[in-house]
Order: structure tokens, then sequence, then C-alpha cells
């Protein structure tokens, strides 16, 4: 793990059984910046043979919780509104991307991307949490 502050690093360690269980690695988390990583196996494709929706859409408010922790808060989503771009295969890396855009004293908004490791963009999304 390269930079994540105390906060979020807290949240993280407490959030081991999604980061376990979607495989994701915490690139970094500091200043309402999120980044992670998962390789995404076949025991999560659809019918389709694509990666199911619901990873991107994990991996993307994961990534959101913990750039929201890097600021020093705690929240819940209460809403995440999510734009799938391009379909992925397993054993695909993909990589979730979260930023604070704005806070006031009990909300924050965040967007976040998921790319595969082409850099290609996948998904992209808004987050709306509720602080506490």
């Amino acid at each position: 793990m390269a930079s994540i502050n105390t906060d979020a690093q807290e949240l993280i360690q407490s959030d081991s059984s999604v980061r376990q269980r979607l495989g994701i690695t915490v690139i970094s988390a500091q200043d309402g910046n999120c980044q992670l990583s998962a390789k995404i196996d076949e025991s999560w494709l659809n019918g389709a043979g694509f990666i199911h929706g619901s990873v991107a859409y994990a991996l993307m408010d994961s990534a959101s919780a913990y750039a929201c922790a890097s600021k020093g808060v705690r929240g819940v989503t209460t809403n995440g509104n999510i734009t799938y771009v391009r379909g992925a295969r397993a054993e695909t890396t993909l990589v979730a991307s979260a930023q604070v855009v704005s806070q006031s004293r009990r909300v924050m908004s965040l967007t976040a991307t998921v790319q595969d490791g082409e850099e290609q963009l996948l998904a992209h999304g808004n987050f709306l949490f509720q602080l506490f």
C-alpha cells in the first residue's frame, strides 16, 4: 500500500471481508482520493460472459468509502448512479478510482471510475454519502 492515511487505513482494515471476497488491493487513499485494484476471476461472470456489473459498482463504492474516510469522516452510501461503458472478461485486473467532489456537514459527493488493465474506461459514476 502506497499512501494511505490513518483514518482510511482504519476503515480499510475493518472492511476486510469485502476486500477479500473481491480481491481488492488498496493502492492509495489520501486527501479525498482513493485508487484500488482487483483481479476478477470467472466466478464473477454473468450469463453473457462478462464480469457482472455489480463488481464495478462494488469497487467504485469501496473506493468512494475509502476516499471519504481519507478526509477524516465516515459515511454510508445513500445514492450511487452508474453508467456502464464496456464489458470485461474474467482474469481482468480492474482499477477503481474515486475523488471527493464536495462536502457539507452532512453529505459528501464523489465521482468514481473503473478501468481495465489497458486503461479503458469500463464504468463511471457518482456517489452520495450520508456522513456520521
